[in-house]
Formats: structure tokens, sequence, C-alpha cells
């Protein structure tokens, strides 16, 4: 199994593997946002969030944990979605990164970086499981 970034319904990229961690800038704070998903049953399961600080629009979860500077936190409710929608947005510091994460260590390995669509012109992106 796989996890692939769609462009107008089509794929434009694919990663291999179940782990992946989507990572980003929040646009107001500027402060640098990670989630751990999982590939399970063609569904794309959130297993952890990572946040550098907290601010407008950025409350950790109850149950999160400070460690070395990062809000970490696991969801309280199973989050599972059959794809990921996101938008480009100008207001964003840097590009949305799609990495695998091995499933031991969760190192990251090979990663899409989304600014590689720039010159496209892209509005959004959709990223799902892929076979």
């Amino acid at each position: 199994m796989s996890v692939c970034v769609f462009i107008a319904g089509k794929s434009a990229a694919c990663l291999a593997g179940l782990l992946f961690s989507l990572s980003w800038t929040h646009s107001i704070e500027k402060t640098k946002w990670i989630e751990h998903w999982q590939v399970q049953n063609e569904q794309l399961v959130l297993q952890e969030t990572f946040v550098k600080g907290s601010g407008a629009g950025i409350d950790p979860a109850p149950t999160a944990v400070l460690d070395n500077g990062w809000y970490r936190w696991k969801p309280l409710q199973a989050v599972e979605l059959s794809s990921l929608s996101l938008a480009n947005s100008e207001l964003t510091p840097d590009n949305w990164m799609l990495c695998a994460l091995d499933s031991v260590t969760r190192e990251t390995g090979e990663c899409i970086d989304f600014a590689k669509f720039e010159d496209r012109g892209v509005e959004s992106f959709t990223i799902k499981p892929c076979p």
C-alpha cells in the first residue's frame, strides 16, 4: 500500500509505505505542525500530532505533553478519513511536506515537497491511500 497526492483527480506523486508524516507551518503563528498518519483498511488514520508552540488557532489537546518545545498528543477518538484535502496558500511560509516514516524508528524517509507543484498553479491537493 502507499499514499498518493492527487491534483484535479489525477495521481501526481506517491510514497510507498503505511506510515507517513504531513507537515506544514501555521499561516498566522508561523508555528511548525506535524501529523503522523497510518494507512489502515484503505483509510488514513491519525496517529499523533506535534506542534511547536501554541497560539491563535493552535490549541493543543488537553492530553498534550510538552516535550522539547513540542506539544505532542494522540487523538482521544479515532480519526479515520478516506482522503485529506489540502489548500495551497500563499500565506504559509513554506509548503506542505509529505514524508514516509519508518514503522519502527519513525525516522523520515522519502518525501514529497509540494513546492514541486507550484509551477502548475495548483490550488488544492488530495491525499489518499493507493494500492
